[in-house]
């Protein structure tokens, strides 16, 4: 087997965006509300407390997102508004969007490659094998993410493929198809490894590509298509790959 044209998402898969996702969704809050002194309803809220809570309505309802009943925007007001509303916090219609906004400003400096990324993706590149980056999201975000990662070193920013730019989202097979176009790639050939079934592993097998479900979530499986493999962390898809490919570690 040996693909020439390897692309990953993103988050959850070349980095833990859950780590960054906690740390960046505490910073925000403390920042926005919790230095407004005491005497405010936010000064009793411990904002490890109001993490969890709406990390709860980040995972309570990320299958409307994923299954595309409610949009990106949608989603996240929801988690946002129930999760004032779980501590009787006061907000207004558009707190959720500045929110939000001021997270997406600070993420990318908490974001820690996975062990093992740059040492995979050095051999990839160094054996000619195109690579990529297909993610949904804002490209100002995103972009800042990859420059965090120090990602320019192995993937160009043309090959940075994401969402708000292409005007497509993952599963469409015209975001795959898009990123074929960029890459100079062709269907047949080409790998794509991410953390959701359903919009990474699903997505690409139904757009013609092979996939490997890097599965560090422990997500279940909703539809019948068949991966290449499975891993749980990113190191065993690491060594996956280049046993596969026969490079040396």
């Amino acid at each position: 087997m040996y693909w020439n044209t390897i692309c990953f998402d993103l988050d959850n898969t070349l980095f833990s965006h859950e780590d960054a996702f906690e740390q960046a969704v505490q910073y925000t809050f403390y920042t926005m509300y919790k230095t407004n002194g005491t005497g405010t309803p936010f000064a009793e809220v411990d904002s490890k407390e109001w993490f969890r809570t709406f990390k709860y309505h980040s995972d309570l309802f990320w299958d409307y997102y994923e299954q595309n009943n409610w949009t990106h925007d949608e989603y996240r007001r929801k988690r946002f508004d129930e999760t004032m509303k779980a501590f009787f916090l006061p907000y207004q219609k558009g707190d959720a969007e500045r929110f939000h906004e001021q997270y997406e400003k600070v993420v990318a400096d908490f974001c820690v490659p996975f062990e093992g990324v740059y040492h995979l993706l050095d051999r990839l590149r160094k054996e000619g094998i195109r690579l990529g980056i297909i993610t949904n999201g804002r490209k100002a975000t995103q972009l800042k993410k990859w420059k965090k990662l120090q990602l320019d070193a192995y993937i160009p920013e043309p090959h940075l493929i994401v969402s708000e730019e292409a005007s497509v989202e993952k599963p469409e097979r015209e975001m795959f198809d898009y990123a074929l176009q960029q890459l100079s790639g062709e269907t047949a050939g080409s790998l794509f490894i991410g953390d959701s079934w359903e919009l990474d592993v699903k997505g690409a097998i139904q757009a013609g590509w092979d996939a490997v479900f890097l599965n560090t979530r422990g997500e279940q499986r909703t539809t019948n298509d068949k991966p290449a493999a499975e891993h749980m962390s990113f190191q065993e898809t690491a060594h996956y790959l280049l046993r596969t490919l026969r490079l040396k570690g």
